[in-house]
C-alpha cells in the first residue's frame, strides 16, 4: 500500500511516429539540446520549471529535432514534460527507468535514471549500461546511487527510416566537494573517471552509424581527465568548443542563473560527436541554451539550476570536408592517467572500508560489554523504570549501529573495491592492447 499515490497510472505514451520532413534539395539536418532540469521533487518551483521547460518546448518547435534531458526524476515532472513534447511535435520518446529512486513510498515507476529522450525522429534500439560504481547507498542526501548512474543508447533515422546515427545520454556521478570546485576535495573524481571509461567502452563496442553524439551533464570541466578519456580513447568532439573555442561556454553557476550562482562556474554539460573519416556530417552550430520564465508570483527565474547546450549537425556532400581529428595526447597516457587514478579511489575506499571496520569492532566491543554487565546483574541497580528502558534502548542502538558499520564496510565497501579492481584490470589490458 502506498502512503502518497502521485499519477500512478498516468503514462504518457508517445505517438511513434517521426515528425520530421525533409526536403531532397535540402541537406540533413540533426538539432539537438542537451539540458539538466534540476528535476529534484523538492527543489524551488520544480513543477512551475517542468511546465516552464513544457511551453519551451512548444515555442521552440521549430529549433529542436531531439532533446536530450537528465535529473526528470519523478514521474509527475516526466509527465508535465512529455504532454507538452507531444504537442510540439516530439513524436518519439523513451525514458531510461531502471533505477530504485528516492526511497519513499510513493508509488512504482515514481522515479527513473532522470534521463529523458524527446525527438522528431523515429528512435530505435533502446539499451542502458548501468555504471559498476554509482556512488553509495547509504549517502540517500546525495541521490547518485539510487538514481542508477548510467548510459542509454539510442539509434536514429531519418525520414526515409535509415539508421543515420547513435545517440547516447547519461549522467555522470556528482562533485561533492565545497561550492563543486573541481581538484582537491574532489572524493568522486576516480568514480567519474571510472564512469568516464564506462562510457568510452560503451561506445567503441555499440557505434555502427556515421554520426555519434553523447549528450549529458558530465559534472566536470573541459579540461580535466574525465572529459579526455572521452576524446582520447573513442576521439569524441565537443560541439560547443568546436565552434566557438575561444568561449568558456559556462552552464552552471553563472551570475544570471539565481539558483546555482554562488557555486563555483564551470562548464559541466555538452554534446559531444564523432564523424567517419570522409563523413558528410558536420557541426554547424553550436551555443549555450539559456531559458528563463515568470513564476506566479512575478519572479523572472531560469528553468533550472543548469544552462543547457545545444547543436546542429548537417549531412551535406556538397561541403567541404572537415579536417581529420587529432587528439591531444597519446591514448596510451591517458590509460595510464586512468589506470593511477582508480589506484587512487581504490585506496581512498580501502582506508574508509578500515575506518568503518574499526567503527563496527568498537560498537560490537560496547554491546558485548554492556550485555556482560547486564549479565553479572550490573543492571540491577538501576531501579526506575525508565533508567531501564533506557539502557535497554542504548544497548539496541548499540548493536544497530554495529551493525550497520559491518554492513557498509562488508557489503558496500568491498563492492566498491572489487570494482575498481575490475575497472583497472580492464584499463591494464587495454592499453597492453594498444601497445602491440
Amino acid at each position: 500500500m502506498e502512503l502518497f499515490q502521485i499519477d500512478l497510472e498516468d503514462h504518457v505514451v508517445p505517438t511513434f511516429k517521426s515528425t520530421k520532413v525533409h526536403s531532397a534539395d535540402s541537406p540533413l539536418t540533426i538539432r539537438v539540446l542537451s539540458l539538466n532540469v534540476w528535476g529534484i521533487p523538492v527543489s524551488p518551483y520544480v513543477i512551475e520549471r517542468a511546465a516552464a521547460i513544457g511551453r519551451m518546448l512548444e515555442a521552440k518547435s521549430d529549433e529542436f529535432d531531439i532533446v536530450t534531458l537528465q535529473e526528470v526524476w519523478h514521474r509527475r515532472e516526466k509527465n508535465i514534460i512529455l504532454k507538452a513534447a507531444t504537442r510540439a511535435g516530439f513524436g518519439y520518446a523513451h525514458y531510461f527507468h531502471p533505477a530504485v529512486g528516492f526511497p519513499l513510498p510513493i508509488g512504482y515507476d515514481s522515479f527513473g535514471t532522470g534521463l529523458l529522450v524527446l525527438s522528431k525522429y523515429r528512435l530505435s534500439c533502446a539499451m542502458y549500461h548501468p555504471f559498476l560504481l554509482t556512488g553509495r547507498p547509504y549517502a540517500l542526501h546525495e541521490a547518485d546511487f539510487v538514481a542508477n548512474k548510467g548510459v542509454g543508447l539510442l539509434r536514429v533515422h531519418d525520414p526515409n527510416g535509415k539508421e543515420i546515427a547513435d545517440l547516447y545520454v547519461t549522467h555522470l556521478l556528482a562533485n561533492y566537494n565545497h561550492l563543486g570546485k573541481p581538484g582537491p576535495g574532489d572524493t568522486y573524481l576516480p568514480h567519474r573517471a571510472s564512469q568516464s571509461y564506462e562510457l568510452a567502452c560503451f561506445i567503441s563496442e555499440t557505434t555502427r552509424n556515421e554520426l555519434v553524439l553523447v549528450c549529458g551533464d558530465f559534472n566536470s570541466p573541459s579540461d580535466c581527465l574525465v572529459l579526455d578519456i572521452v576524446r582520447e580513447l573513442v576521439l569524441m568532439r565537443d560541439a560547443f568548443h568546436e565552434n566557438d573555442p575561444e568561449n568558456e561556454g559556462l552552464t552552471f553557476g553563472t551570475e544570471d542563473n539565481k539558483f546555482s550562482h554562488g557555486d563555483h562556474p564551470m562548464r559541466m554539460d555538452y554534446i559531444l560527436f564523432r564523424t567517419d573519416e570522409g563523413s558528410a556530417w558536420q557541426v554547424q552550430d553550436s551555443s549555450v541554451f539559456k531559458g528563463f520564465f515568470t513564476t506566479s508570483t512575478g519572479e523572472h527565474v531560469p528553468i533550472s539550476d543548469h544552462f543547457g547546450v545545444q547543436a546542429t549537425f548537417v549531412l551535406d556532400p556538397s561541403r567541404p570536408a572537415p579536417s581529420p581529428f587529432s587528439t591531444l595526447s597519446d591514448p596510451r597516457k591517458c590509460l595510464r592517467d586512468v589506470q593511477d587514478t582508480l589506484l587512487l579511489g581504490r585506496q581512498e575506499i580501502i582506508d574508509l572500508r578500515i575506518v568503518h571496520l574499526k567503527r563496527a569492532g568498537i560498537a560490537f566491543f560496547v554491546f558485548a560489554a554492556a550485555v556482560f554487565i547486564n549479565l553479572v546483574g550490573g543492571a540491577d541497580n538501576l531501579t526506575s523504570v525508565w533508567s531501564r528502558i533506557g539502557w535497554y534502548l542504548g544497548l539496541t542502538a548499540c548493536l544497530i549501529y554495529a551493525l550497520f558499520e559491518y554492513v557498509v564496510a562488508f557489503f558496500v565497501l568491498t563492492l566498491e573495491v572489487s570494482c575498481f579492481t575490475e575497472l583497472f584490470n580492464q584499463a591494464r589490458l587495454h592499453a597492453h592492447n594498444l601497445e602491440d
